[in-house]
């Protein structure tokens, strides 16, 4: 969610600041081929730019921090708090009333809105098209019809005002001016435009676009229609019967809006400047937004010389055993899993070969207790030799406990405690920059096989409490996981060049 979010606002700001740049620079300009593809355009680069992801190599991780940790963090006792609480069943209403799916409702509720206008304006060009009669001229079929808002073409169509003799000196003029919009296909760009809108109706300049594209067309049909006229006596047309004319939104209409727009552009015919430097000038603009929206700076590049750690991430719990489950039905082994493989996906980038005790929701060995599954989670370790081995859990504090925020426990118990106390100090720096963390770091006073039973330096991180509010709505929303997940690989790192 928080990723589609991200690029709606990366959408709207693009097209926010190219439309600027067209309004002050563009809009009121004689160049309108170029302000046409400009306006098309800024459509294409605001919803393309924002997916385009180009790494460029830069500072490597490493070279960023300090290769020792001034301050190993103090150790205090404390109590493993994780019932295994099934919660409540989730109230249905609640499930369903939630913000995203309201959020989805209303999105459903506009788009339809948008979607009945346009088949309405496709509906009423279809009963005309069949109500009126039409014959060919230079290949086209005009219809005479009695409508409001004629003359206007759609795609290969013109619909003519039969009122309107179209061999007067005014009527020549309003043809050349239709034909032009079907030679020219303005109403493609106008579907295409009024799609966009309906799907992408939360962008206003869409909206801004689509009544300028409207305009644009009106200023390149005005142009050709008075090639060989007189533009003061086609001005004097335009006003000719323009209030009260009403059309569908999807056609070109004659008597289009934008009246005062279209008489300053015929009088500015014959003063035409080049105005090379305003259309020029969008391009170190475009470097500029691809730079910004586009380019990566890539700090994750691997030193040659750093040796490359094998880390076990151990997802708590799996399978039948859902670890603490959250009153809205949230599970902490769901939690714990996702968590662990945005670890494993984004690993190789700080040197780490990340081994999972579990990839799936699946109890790790298929082990028929817990002690064995327990047992299979060190082992795995054991057996293949890991550097370090990291447990990933969901706390559950009891009612008399105001512990908030991450944490991270340790065992005196395990063969490499010292080591194990480093590493939970380094991860414990990173992971407070990005969530509220205890600096001190629990030891367990209750035994946990795993820290114990594990021979390589062995933590286990507490990402927040299930029964809080504010940390299950931060572990629970996909980017905060992978944030979560690049804090404890940067410890990880800033571990190794402690040592």
């Amino acid at each position: 969610m928080n990723a589609i979010l991200l690029y709606l606002v990366k959408v709207v700001l693009l097209s926010g600041l190219l439309y600027s740049y067209y309004w002050c620079c563009l809009r009121n300009a004689p160049f309108h081929w170029y302000n046409r593809c400009y306006l098309l355009g800024i459509t294409v680069i605001s919803l393309i730019l924002p997916l385009l992801n180009f790494h460029i190599r830069g500072l490597s991780v490493w070279e960023t921090h300090s290769p020792a940790i001034r301050a190993l963090h103090e150790i205090t006792t404390g109590h493993w708090y994780e019932p295994l609480n099934q919660g409540d069943h989730p109230d249905i209403r609640q499930e369903l009333l939630n913000g995203q799916n309201i959020v989805y409702g209303i999105y459903l509720v506009v788009t339809v809105f948008f979607f009945a206008g346009l088949v309405r304006s496709l509906w009423y060009i279809r009963r005309i098209s069949q109500l009126y009669p039409h014959e060919k001229v230079e290949g086209i079929p005009v219809y005479q019809t009695g409508e409001p808002g004629t003359p206007f073409s759609f795609l290969r169509k013109i619909f003519w005002d039969r009122e309107l003799d179209r061999n007067s000196t005014r009527g020549r003029q309003v043809f050349r001016h239709e034909i032009y919009h079907v030679r020219q296909q303005h109403t493609v760009d106008i579907l295409y435009l009024q799609t966009l809108r309906m799907i992408c109706w939360w962008n206003p300049f869409f909206h801004l676009i689509l009544k300028e594209i409207k305009a644009t067309h009106e200023f390149l049909a005005d142009r050709y229609a008075v090639a060989h006229h007189d533009r003061y006596e086609y001005a004097e047309l335009l006003v000719w019967q323009t209030i009260g004319n009403h059309h569908p939104s999807l056609v070109n209409s004659f008597f289009h809006n934008h009246l005062k727009r279209r008489i300053t552009m015929l009088t500015q015919l014959k003063n035409n400047r080049p105005g090379y430097v305003s259309r020029i000038m969008i391009l170190p603009l475009l470097f500029l937004l691809f730079c910004a929206f586009a380019i990566r700076l890539k700090k994750d590049s691997a030193l040659p010389s750093l040796k490359t750690l094998t880390v076990v991430i151990d997802a708590g719990h799996g399978g039948s055993d859902p670890g603490t489950v959250s009153k809205s039905g949230i599970k902490e082994k769901d939690l714990t899993l996702a968590i662990a493989k945005k670890i494993k996906q984004l690993g190789s980038a700080y040197h780490v070969n990340v081994l999972m005790t579990r990839e799936e929701d699946m109890i790790p060995g298929d082990g028929p207790t817990k002690e064995k599954e327990l047992r299979y989670r060190a082992d795995f370790a054991n057996e293949h030799q890991a550097d370090l081995f990291v447990s990933l859990h969901i706390n559950n504090s009891n009612s008399a406990d105001t512990t908030r925020g991450m944490e991270v426990w340790v065992s005196t118990e395990n063969p490499a405690f010292q080591k194990s106390v480093l590493l939970g100090s380094t991860i414990i720096e990173e992971m407070k920059k990005m969530y509220r963390t205890t600096e001190k770091l629990n030891e367990v006073t209750d035994r946990i096989y795993v820290l114990r039973a594990t021979k390589m330096p062995s933590i286990c991180i507490e990402c927040g409490m299930m029964d809080n509010s504010d940390d299950l709505s931060f572990i629970s929303k996909e980017q905060n996981q992978e944030m979560v997940a690049k804090k404890i690989l940067q410890g990880i790192v800033n571990y190794e060049t402690a040592l």
